[in-house]
């Protein structure tokens, strides 16, 4: 079962979080926030770097990691020289995952400023068809849960005042 996560605002929130000389890395997982209807993965990472670059935000670095809340994968990323390198010269990381792998990137990437973009809500299924659906909210997420097949992440966000998807 996929944790999932939706977006905690639009993109115009986030464009007003960020500077325009920030060096922006973006990490996105191709796992939990990929079926996340999109949310990460390599086309949410695309999205994302794309729109912020034609806003003229110099992104310097897009990593899709297979499971962004790794310990291992993250370590591994920061192993090539070059990466490191490329990291010591960041300003803000966006990561695209759930809670535990913004937890992740702070453990491995300490004293550098990571922009929380997402919430995330608990545990659910993922279908093509049906996209995901929320059907274990995490405690203390106040959602009521009648249907057993659960709620689909655009109704959960839309309860939270949250958005579903990619930016």
């Amino acid at each position: 079962m996929p944790t999932l996560t939706v977006r905690r605002f639009e993109y115009e929130a986030l464009k007003a979080r960020l500077q325009p000389d920030d060096r922006i890395a973006i990490l996105s997982c191709d796992s939990c926030a990929k079926q996340s209807d999109g949310l990460g993965g390599e086309d949410g990472l695309e999205s994302l770097a794309d729109k912020l670059s034609a806003d003229g935000f110099n992104v310097v670095s897009r990593e899709l990691l297979p499971v962004a809340c790794s310990l291992e994968q993250l370590t591994a990323l920061l192993d090539d020289e070059g990466n490191r390198k490329l990291f010591e010269e960041i300003d803000v990381i966006i990561p695209l995952s759930c809670q535990r792998g913004i937890e992740s990137a702070k453990d491995i990437l300490p004293g550098l400023s990571i922009l929380r973009v997402t919430e995330t809500l608990g545990t659910g299924s993922f279908s093509p068809e049906a996209g995901a659906r929320l059907t274990a909210p995490d405690e203390g997420l106040d959602i009521e849960m009648e249907n057993p097949e659960g709620i689909s992440l655009p109704e959960v966000a839309h309860i939270l005042g949250m958005h579903a998807g990619s930016f």
